[in-house]
């Protein structure tokens, strides 16, 4: 059920996908829907908060490790564009954040909050760790850091609508080079 929600609200947007067709999809009553969902805005959420924690998951994973963090971060680009690029989690995570539901925007927004919060310590922690290794210029900012590294993955997130996967990953490839020159220390 969640992931015929997912895929139809990915493909139709939430007000396009009435919860018959979700029903539908997995072959049961519209009515049998509410034994596992009170509304279609609760199944919405719980597929908004179940991607946001997935997408959280891909961050963390792609910092934690024993690599460079010069490394780690390029893993994290790369990590967050494959997300994207997933035909199910990363149109849906698009549609969400892009147009969110009016109904439901405040619930949204307090669901990206808290899971920006969680991203935050994430940087914060790879910030440290960079500048502790000498890996990461000494004269950045952590708030500039932080929101170099935000805008990258936004501007990635907005590349993805254009371009097809391979011309994507070359201009992926360039951009990696012009972020790290612009937070490794010279060595």
């Amino acid at each position: 059920m969640r992931e015929a929600g997912l895929r139809l609200f990915a493909e139709q947007g939430y007000e396009a996908t009435p919860l018959s067709a979700i029903a539908r999809e997995v072959g049961i009553r519209t009515p049998s829907l509410y034994n596992h969902f009170v509304s279609k805005e609760a199944l919405f959420l719980t597929l908004v908060e179940e991607v946001e924690a997935q997408m959280l998951e891909v961050i963390e994973h792609s910092l934690a490790g024993e690599e460079s963090v010069e490394h780690r971060l390029q893993a994290l680009l790369h990590a967050c564009s494959d997300f994207i690029f997933d035909s199910g989690k990363g149109v849906f995570y698009k549609r969400f954040l892009l147009f969110p539901p009016p109904s439901l925007a405040t619930s949204l927004k307090q669901i990206s909050r808290d899971s920006e919060t969680a991203i935050d310590a994430l940087l914060k922690r790879a910030f440290q760790e960079g500048i502790a290794q000498g890996v990461l210029r000494d004269d950045l900012a952590e708030a500039d850091f932080i929101a170099m590294t935000y805008c990258v993955i936004d501007g990635l997130f907005s590349e993805s609508f254009l371009y097809d996967r391979q011309t994507f990953d070359q201009r992926l490839n360039s951009i990696w080079r012009v972020f790290r020159v612009g937070i490794l220390a010279n060595r």
